[in-house]
Protein backbone atom coordinates (compact mmCIF):
# COMPACT_ATOMS: atom_id res chain seq x y z
CA UNK A 1 0.00 0.00 0.00
CA UNK A 2 1.64 3.39 -0.76
CA UNK A 3 2.12 5.91 1.39
CA UNK A 4 1.04 9.73 0.80
CA UNK A 5 1.46 13.29 2.89
CA UNK A 6 -0.73 15.51 4.17
CA UNK A 7 0.53 18.04 6.80
CA UNK A 8 -3.09 18.90 7.48
CA UNK A 9 -4.49 15.66 8.61
CA UNK A 10 -5.44 15.32 12.29
CA UNK A 11 -7.14 12.76 14.51
CA UNK A 12 -10.72 14.22 13.30
CA UNK A 13 -10.12 14.38 9.62
CA UNK A 14 -12.59 12.44 7.86
CA UNK A 15 -11.87 13.78 4.46
CA UNK A 16 -8.49 15.31 3.03
CA UNK A 17 -7.86 16.79 -0.08
CA UNK A 18 -4.03 16.41 -1.34
CA UNK A 19 -2.41 19.55 -2.25
CA UNK A 20 -1.09 20.16 -6.05
CA UNK A 21 2.67 18.58 -5.25
CA UNK A 22 1.44 15.26 -3.49
CA UNK A 23 -1.42 14.73 -6.19
CA UNK A 24 1.14 14.74 -8.48
CA UNK A 25 2.96 12.37 -6.69
CA UNK A 26 -0.36 9.97 -6.02
CA UNK A 27 -0.96 10.64 -10.40
CA UNK A 28 2.58 9.24 -10.86
CA UNK A 29 2.07 6.28 -8.60
CA UNK A 30 -1.03 5.41 -11.06
CA UNK A 31 -2.93 5.54 -8.00
CA UNK A 32 -7.47 5.78 -8.96
CA UNK A 33 -10.12 6.05 -7.50
CA UNK A 34 -11.43 3.47 -4.96
CA UNK A 35 -7.82 2.37 -4.19
CA UNK A 36 -6.77 2.37 -0.82
CA UNK A 37 -3.59 4.31 0.57
CA UNK A 38 -1.67 5.36 3.71
CA UNK A 39 -1.28 8.78 4.31
CA UNK A 40 0.92 10.45 7.08
CA UNK A 41 0.52 13.40 8.88
CA UNK A 42 4.57 13.96 9.74
CA UNK A 43 3.36 14.60 13.22
CA UNK A 44 2.43 11.33 14.23
CA UNK A 45 -0.44 10.20 12.51
CA UNK A 46 -0.46 7.72 9.78
CA UNK A 47 -4.62 6.78 8.43
CA UNK A 48 -5.67 4.56 6.13
CA UNK A 49 -7.81 5.97 3.40
CA UNK A 50 -9.33 5.49 0.66
CA UNK A 51 -9.14 7.41 -2.56
CA UNK A 52 -13.06 9.14 -3.14
CA UNK A 53 -11.89 11.38 -6.33
CA UNK A 54 -9.79 12.57 -8.55
CA UNK A 55 -10.65 16.18 -10.35
CA UNK A 56 -8.93 18.54 -11.96
CA UNK A 57 -5.61 16.28 -11.22
CA UNK A 58 -6.57 16.75 -7.40
CA UNK A 59 -6.84 14.09 -4.68
CA UNK A 60 -9.69 13.49 -2.63
CA UNK A 61 -9.76 10.59 0.25
CA UNK A 62 -11.81 9.52 2.76
CA UNK A 63 -10.33 8.32 6.30
CA UNK A 64 -10.82 5.51 7.10
CA UNK A 65 -8.58 4.55 10.32
CA UNK A 66 -6.26 6.49 12.69
CA UNK A 67 -3.13 5.45 14.32
CA UNK A 68 -0.84 7.42 16.47
CA UNK A 69 2.90 7.13 16.52
CA UNK A 70 2.58 4.18 14.09
CA UNK A 71 5.83 2.37 13.10
CA UNK A 72 8.11 4.89 15.45
CA UNK A 73 10.37 4.16 18.11
CA UNK A 74 9.77 5.11 21.58
CA UNK A 75 12.01 7.33 22.37
CA UNK A 76 13.16 11.08 21.14
CA UNK A 77 15.93 10.04 18.83
CA UNK A 78 17.90 13.00 17.56
CA UNK A 79 21.33 13.03 15.42
CA UNK A 80 23.92 16.29 15.51
CA UNK A 81 25.15 16.34 11.98
CA UNK A 82 28.52 17.68 10.84
CA UNK A 83 27.28 18.92 7.17
CA UNK A 84 28.97 17.28 4.34
CA UNK A 85 31.22 18.48 1.27
CA UNK A 86 28.78 16.69 -1.47
CA UNK A 87 25.13 17.74 -1.32
CA UNK A 88 24.10 14.05 -2.74
CA UNK A 89 25.88 12.25 0.16
CA UNK A 90 24.00 14.61 2.40
CA UNK A 91 20.64 13.90 0.81
CA UNK A 92 22.09 10.32 1.51
CA UNK A 93 22.34 10.49 5.01
CA UNK A 94 19.05 12.48 5.48
CA UNK A 95 17.47 9.83 3.48
CA UNK A 96 18.75 6.62 5.49
CA UNK A 97 18.37 8.71 8.98
CA UNK A 98 14.67 9.18 8.68
CA UNK A 99 14.34 5.38 7.67
CA UNK A 100 16.16 4.54 10.44
CA UNK A 101 13.92 6.65 13.31
CA UNK A 102 15.53 9.76 13.57
CA UNK A 103 13.24 12.46 14.90
CA UNK A 104 15.60 15.41 15.16
CA UNK A 105 18.43 16.04 12.73
CA UNK A 106 20.85 18.94 13.78
CA UNK A 107 23.07 20.23 11.23
CA UNK A 108 26.45 21.90 12.34
CA UNK A 109 29.29 23.64 11.84
CA UNK A 110 32.32 22.49 13.16
CA UNK A 111 36.43 23.27 12.51
CA UNK A 112 36.77 20.78 10.13
CA UNK A 113 33.85 21.53 8.01
CA UNK A 114 34.29 22.36 4.44
CA UNK A 115 30.52 23.93 3.82
CA UNK A 116 28.36 26.12 5.67
CA UNK A 117 25.17 26.26 3.97
CA UNK A 118 22.26 24.05 4.42
CA UNK A 119 19.45 23.79 1.54
CA UNK A 120 16.25 23.46 4.41
CA UNK A 121 14.16 23.12 1.24
CA UNK A 122 15.67 20.61 -0.47
CA UNK A 123 16.78 18.51 2.46
CA UNK A 124 13.31 18.76 3.69
CA UNK A 125 12.40 17.04 0.51
CA UNK A 126 13.95 14.39 0.80
CA UNK A 127 12.88 13.79 4.56
CA UNK A 128 9.43 13.79 2.94
CA UNK A 129 10.12 11.20 0.51
CA UNK A 130 11.92 9.28 2.72
CA UNK A 131 9.10 8.92 5.29
CA UNK A 132 7.06 8.05 2.73
CA UNK A 133 8.78 5.23 1.44
CA UNK A 134 9.12 4.24 5.29
CA UNK A 135 5.67 4.18 6.22
CA UNK A 136 6.37 6.62 9.13
CA UNK A 137 4.31 8.45 10.49
CA UNK A 138 6.68 11.20 12.22
CA UNK A 139 8.68 13.54 9.81
CA UNK A 140 11.98 14.46 11.42
CA UNK A 141 12.63 18.21 12.39
CA UNK A 142 15.19 19.55 10.39
CA UNK A 143 16.58 22.33 12.83
CA UNK A 144 18.18 25.51 12.01
CA UNK A 145 22.43 25.06 10.64
CA UNK A 146 24.32 25.58 14.05
CA UNK A 147 27.72 26.15 14.86
CA UNK A 148 29.12 23.67 16.85
CA UNK A 149 29.20 25.56 20.33
CA UNK A 150 25.36 25.00 20.07
CA UNK A 151 25.36 21.26 21.46
CA UNK A 152 26.13 21.94 24.56
CA UNK A 153 22.76 23.05 24.84
CA UNK A 154 20.90 20.54 22.37
CA UNK A 155 22.51 17.65 24.76
CA UNK A 156 20.78 19.29 28.00
CA UNK A 157 17.60 18.28 26.78
CA UNK A 158 18.39 14.93 26.01
CA UNK A 159 18.54 11.65 28.44
CA UNK A 160 21.89 10.54 26.86
CA UNK A 161 24.36 11.30 24.27
CA UNK A 162 26.22 8.61 22.09
CA UNK A 163 29.03 9.85 20.38
CA UNK A 164 30.88 7.85 18.26
CA UNK A 165 34.63 7.77 19.05
CA UNK A 166 37.14 5.49 17.80
CA UNK A 167 38.67 5.66 21.54
CA UNK A 168 35.19 4.79 22.76
CA UNK A 169 33.36 1.83 24.62
CA UNK A 170 33.29 -1.30 22.64
CA UNK A 171 28.97 -1.96 23.49
CA UNK A 172 26.78 -0.15 25.29
CA UNK A 173 26.12 -1.16 29.05
CA UNK A 174 24.37 -4.69 29.50
CA UNK A 175 22.47 -3.45 32.51
CA UNK A 176 20.56 -0.46 31.30
CA UNK A 177 22.59 2.31 32.81
CA UNK A 178 21.64 4.79 30.28
CA UNK A 179 18.46 6.71 30.41
CA UNK A 180 16.30 7.37 27.18
CA UNK A 181 13.56 9.09 29.14
CA UNK A 182 14.25 12.38 27.47
CA UNK A 183 15.69 11.20 24.32
CA UNK A 184 18.77 9.59 22.91
CA UNK A 185 21.44 12.64 20.94
CA UNK A 186 23.78 10.87 18.42
CA UNK A 187 27.00 12.99 17.51
CA UNK A 188 29.26 11.77 15.22
CA UNK A 189 32.28 13.90 13.66
CA UNK A 190 32.63 15.23 10.44
CA UNK A 191 35.23 14.64 7.57
CA UNK A 192 38.45 14.81 9.11
CA UNK A 193 37.40 14.01 12.68
CA UNK A 194 36.41 16.23 15.47
CA UNK A 195 39.17 18.78 16.73
CA UNK A 196 40.91 18.30 19.82
CA UNK A 197 39.34 21.15 20.90
CA UNK A 198 35.56 20.05 20.25
CA UNK A 199 36.32 16.64 21.73
CA UNK A 200 36.96 18.00 24.37
CA UNK A 201 33.89 19.79 25.16
CA UNK A 202 31.58 17.17 24.09
CA UNK A 203 33.87 14.71 26.24
CA UNK A 204 33.22 17.48 28.99
CA UNK A 205 28.85 16.24 28.66
CA UNK A 206 27.70 14.75 32.08
CA UNK A 207 25.36 12.97 29.66
CA UNK A 208 27.64 11.81 26.84
CA UNK A 209 28.51 7.89 26.40
CA UNK A 210 31.43 7.31 23.89
CA UNK A 211 31.11 3.96 21.58
CA UNK A 212 33.47 2.55 18.74
CA UNK A 213 32.03 1.61 15.64
CA UNK A 214 34.35 -1.30 14.96
CA UNK A 215 38.49 -1.13 14.11
CA UNK A 216 38.36 1.05 11.24
CA UNK A 217 37.74 4.76 10.64
CA UNK A 218 34.33 5.38 9.06
CA UNK A 219 33.24 8.12 6.99
CA UNK A 220 30.67 10.51 8.30
CA UNK A 221 27.54 8.90 6.97
CA UNK A 222 28.51 5.08 7.30
CA UNK A 223 29.35 6.40 11.22
CA UNK A 224 25.77 8.32 11.42
CA UNK A 225 23.79 5.23 10.03
CA UNK A 226 25.91 2.46 12.20
CA UNK A 227 25.30 4.30 15.12
CA UNK A 228 21.59 5.06 14.55
CA UNK A 229 21.09 1.52 13.94
CA UNK A 230 23.04 -0.14 16.80
CA UNK A 231 21.19 2.37 19.15
CA UNK A 232 17.69 2.03 18.32
CA UNK A 233 18.40 -1.45 18.67
CA UNK A 234 20.04 -1.14 22.26
CA UNK A 235 17.88 1.48 23.34
CA UNK A 236 14.37 0.23 21.57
Amino acid sequence: MECLYSPHLTSESTIIILDSDESKHAKVLRLREHDQVLLSSGSGILAKAQIMEINLGIYTLAIEEVRHNAHELSFRFGIALPLLSSRDRMEYIIEKLTELGITDIYPIISDRVQVHSFDMERFNAKAIAAMKQSKRSILPTLHALGQFDSLQGIATTYSTVIMGDIHGNTAFPKEEQLSKNNGILLCIGPEGGFSEQELTLLRSFSNIFPIRLGHSRLRAETAALALAAISSIHFE
